[in-house]
């Protein structure tokens, strides 16, 4: 196939338009080239990259351009399509098993959009240079074309050209913020069997009572369609989640549980609905659709299913674990314990304080870490009560080693704090220093940790309380640096004392790449210079314990060091060493 095919076809050696048979069978691919140039249908190939390498005159004509505006060009640059739902040929068998497509079709050549139907028609084994060959076949060849509708007109609802350009645009904004997206797909049931038995007058009727249950169930800021064919797609955007999206879902499914009135008897009409996730199921449009339409496949009438199947039984296990969860809440005493985890000064060696960390006990799991069900208890929003125990098993323990006489009363405590317990009135009407006054004396023995970047965006809002607790004595400390980004210049106005290198930095230690060391070196150099003394935590291997030495840090914390442990634990554990100096100096 030739670079020029879209040009006039060549004339028949004989010069007189007559059929010549000796020299079209000596020459097979000249009949090819002219039954090419002259089918009705519009034929352009393109090659790996997706530019046009050939087109022939009807493709020229549907867009309305010539052949040197094309060649080379990649067909998106040129053509702007809208393809989702397939549309048999059930008349033709052979045609049925190309996969047309209905589209929608714009380029700078047309004056408007025009519906056209759309295959693919790669030969086997393609010509040198071609990936594929499309097809297509003008809907209403002759006709103007007309603007793709806006709206539907049997729902009320955005049209499919609408809501593929939105989820166009989702998408996009999506990538640049590393969000996800999904979209549902929802199908009615039975639709078929209710336009045999009551017409289609009736099903006309139907679709727009549908539409508005579904409207009245999802949220202002989703977006909703109906795509034809007895199908919507719906658009949900950041945030997204697995739990999210089932939930959406069976709110969707649940609309339908109240009988539609337009017949006797009334019916009862259920949904399908298939659910897709960017960039997880298709980073594209029409990837992301197909994904939802194969999801769909899998749904059972009434019901919802996931492109990734996995992602359901996650999804019960995820809500088993948090119907467990909520009891445990409920009654923190009986399933949940506080740990301490040495903080050692690399100065001296000496352990000058310890972090309190909550561990959950769960009848079949066992113990678990913070990690697995602490950001289940924020989706919850139950850190509060959470935190308030902690607190409150801290500050009793505090008392009880005062009693004691014990060394451990010289220790600071730790406790890392959600930014919510920040919020005015959150203790029964108290904001946390008034708690904090009425629940123990002296508070000089105690440090809140705070994540920097919540910290930081939240300064101007929280300010006046954390001047408060530092008056009282509580020490503020800065968590989780080297993670996200955090304005330190804004941290270092508010009384804060400490700063705490996170794991994610310091992990990166192991890596061959310098730049963990050399961004430990400046956040150590950066936090000396506003005077914040430095904590490393997730310590586990002496190579980060040298670099922390190297950097000039305050502070270590982690496994290499000592273990989580229950109160009587570490009393037995710093009792073998004498002055509490569990690391020796350099």
């Amino acid at each position: 196939m030739s670079d020029d095919g879209a040009g006039s076809p060549p004339q028949h050696p004989s010069g007189n338009g007559v059929k010549d048979d000796s020299i079209l069978d000596r020459h097979p691919a000249l009949l090819s080239r002219l039954v090419l140039e002259h089918a009705p249908m519009a034929l352009v190939a393109l090659d790996v990259h997706g530019k046009v390498t050939w087109a022939n005159p009807s493709f020229l004509a549907l867009l309305g351009s010539v052949k040197e505006r094309l060649i080379g060009k990649p067909l998106t640059d040129i053509m702007r399509m809208v393809s989702w739902l397939p549309v048999p040929y059930e008349s033709d068998a052979e045609l049925a098993t190309q996969q047309w497509q209905r589209i929608w079709l714009a380029s700078e050549g047309i004056e408007s959009s025009r519906m056209v139907l759309m295959s693919e028609m790669t030969p086997e084994p393609a010509p040198s240079g071609v990936a594929r060959m499309l097809a297509f076949v003008d809907l209403r060849a002759g006709q103007a074309g007309e603007f793709p509708p806006f709206s539907d007109p049997h729902t009320g609802l955005a049209s499919q050209w609408v809501f593929e350009d939105r989820l166009r645009h989702a998408i996009e904004r999506a990538d640049r913020h590393d969000q996800r997206l999904a979209v549902l797909l929802i199908r009615l049931d039975r639709a078929d069997d209710v336009r045999q038995v009551y017409g289609e007058p009736v099903m006309q009727a139907l679709l727009p009572q549908i539409s508005r249950r579904l409207t009245s169930t999802l949220r202002s800021e989703d977006s909703i369609a109906y795509l034809g064919g007895d199908r919507w797609g719906v658009l949900i955007e950041h945030p997204v989640s697995p739990e999210s999206l089932q939930s959406a879902a069976l709110r969707c499914l649940e609309a339908m549980e109240a009988p539609f009135t337009l017949g006797r008897p009334p019916l009862l009409l259920t949904l399908s609905i298939g659910i897709a996730m960017f960039p997880d199921n298709g980073s594209s449009p029409e990837q992301l659709m197909e994904s939802a339409g194969q999801a769909l496949v899998k749904a059972r009438p009434g019901g919802h299913a996931f492109f990734d199947q996995g992602l359901k039984r996650q999804l019960s296990q995820r809500m088993a674990l948090r119907h467990c969860l909520q009891e445990a809440l409920l009654c923190p005493d009986r399933h949940f314990d506080v740990v301490y985890q040495p903080q050692v000064d690399l100065e001296n060696g000496c352990c000058v304080g310890v972090e309190a960390l909550v561990r959950w006990r769960h009848p079949k799991q066992g113990v678990l870490q913070p990690d697995a069900f602490l950001p289940m208890v924020a989706e919850m929003a139950q850190m509060v009560r959470l935190d308030r125990w902690v607190i409150e098993q801290v500050i009793a323990q505090h008392q009880r080693w005062q009693s004691e006489g014990s060394p451990l009363a010289g220790l600071r405590i730790s406790i890392n704090l959600d930014a919510s317990l920040l919020e005015q009135a959150v203790f029964d009407g108290r904001p946390l220093d008034r708690f904090l006054r009425q629940s123990s004396g002296e508070l000089n023995w105690l440090s809140l940790e705070v994540d920097g970047k919540v910290l930081s965006e939240q300064a101007e809002v929280h300010g006046l309380l954390l001047r408060r607790l530092s008056r009282m004595g509580v020490r503020l400390v800065v968590d989780n640096l080297g993670g996200a980004p955090v304005d330190l210049i804004r941290l270092a106005m508010l009384p804060v004392s400490h700063g705490k290198i996170g794991r994610e930095l310091v992990h990166g230690l192991a890596d061959s790449s310098s730049f963990a060391r050399q961004a430990l070196s400046a956040l150590s150099q950066c936090l000396k210079a506003l005077q914040l003394e430095s904590v490393m935590v997730g310590v586990e291997t002496a190579e980060q314990l040298t670099a922390a030495r190297n950097k000039g840090l305050d502070q270590v914390q982690g496994n290499l060091l000592g273990l989580p442990m229950a109160a009587g634990e570490l009393a037995k554990w710093l009792g073998r060493y004498p002055d509490l100096q569990v690391l020796s100096k350099p």
